[in-house]
């Protein structure tokens, strides 16, 4: 019966690893949703009147994320491109357009993650961007589609796709350096959905910057006029023009900026195989 003496031990540090750990994991990510939700909810200010409690100002919530069940079909089906896994949350930031989908890992998916999936204006063509790997310290050279006007840009990002010259022009300048402010997201065009995803566990602060990030992009291309996705925002993003290049737009060839997406380069031999305009709506205090 020595062999008790050992099994009981074991037996309670799986039970607690069973059931301890992801408890309190469970419990962080229930903290920091509810936080991401207070972010995303505008305050108002209301005055109170001569006399009440020293004439003090109180703070009231206005509409905010609203949690939802399930996701259009369109966009759910991303959700088999982006990773799978289990929902743990859905919310609606705009009505039929764009929502919010906090995924755990299952028996498939080895990774949670947070999705802004939204609908866009018009079809466009089918790419990934994604952080660019980095071994020894050091990143792999890129051979994705070239951007060679935005090294900065090309320096964290692969961009992978068939049609480098309709990418180019659907990914303008404005757009990559809204991606470059979260330089660990990735982003997945298919059709006329869109999915901007950050993997990991849930943290209020990055939620929040993914949906800034998104947001730039859907005012781009989203369906509707990509109306804004936070609720304290007027919808005033007509009126502006499309940046053009630093280097002054188009070039003497007559080339503009959406032309200067490149097929990738080959890799030679012995090298390295492939392997937020509205930027950030300032966080709210």
């Amino acid at each position: 019966m020595m062999w008790l003496w050992f099994v009981g031990p074991v037996a309670v540090l799986v039970l607690w690893l069973l059931t301890g750990i992801p408890g309190r994991h469970e419990r962080r990510r229930a903290r920091e949703l509810a936080r991401w939700c207070d972010l995303m909810t505008p305050k108002q200010v209301v005055p109170q009147p001569e006399g009440y409690r020293v004439n003090k100002e109180t703070k009231v919530d206005l509409i905010g994320p609203r949690q939802i069940t399930s996701l259009p079909g369109d966009l759910n089906r991303l959700h088999s491109e982006i990773g799978g896994g289990m929902p743990v949350a859905r919310y609606e930031l705009l009505e039929k357009l764009a929502y919010v989908s906090v995924m755990d890992a299952d028996l498939i998916s080895g990774s949670e993650y947070q999705a802004v999936l939204a609908r866009l204006e018009k079809a466009g063509p089918s790419f990934t961007v994604r952080p660019l790997p980095m071994v020894e310290g050091k990143r792999v050279p890129n051979t994705g589609v070239q951007f060679k006007k935005d090294p900065a840009f090309m320096e964290l990002f692969v961009v992978e796709g068939a049609d480098a010259k309709k990418i180019g022009k659907w990914l303008p300048r404005s757009l990559r350096d809204a991606l470059r402010e979260l330089p660990d997201a990735w982003l997945y065009v298919q059709g006329r959905a869109m999915a901007l995803v950050l993997y990991g566990p849930v943290d209020a602060d990055r939620m929040y910057d993914l949906v800034a990030a998104a947001d730039t992009l859907f005012a781009e291309h989203g369906d509707e006029g990509g109306p804004s996705l936070f609720f304290d925002d007027e919808d005033d993003r007509g009126g502006d023009d499309d940046e053009e290049d630093e280097e002054g737009g188009e070039d003497d060839a007559g080339q503009g900026e959406d032309q200067e997406a490149e097929k990738p380069a080959k890799v030679a031999a012995g090298g390295t195989p492939k392997q937020p305009a509205r930027t950030a709506a300032g966080r709210k205090s």
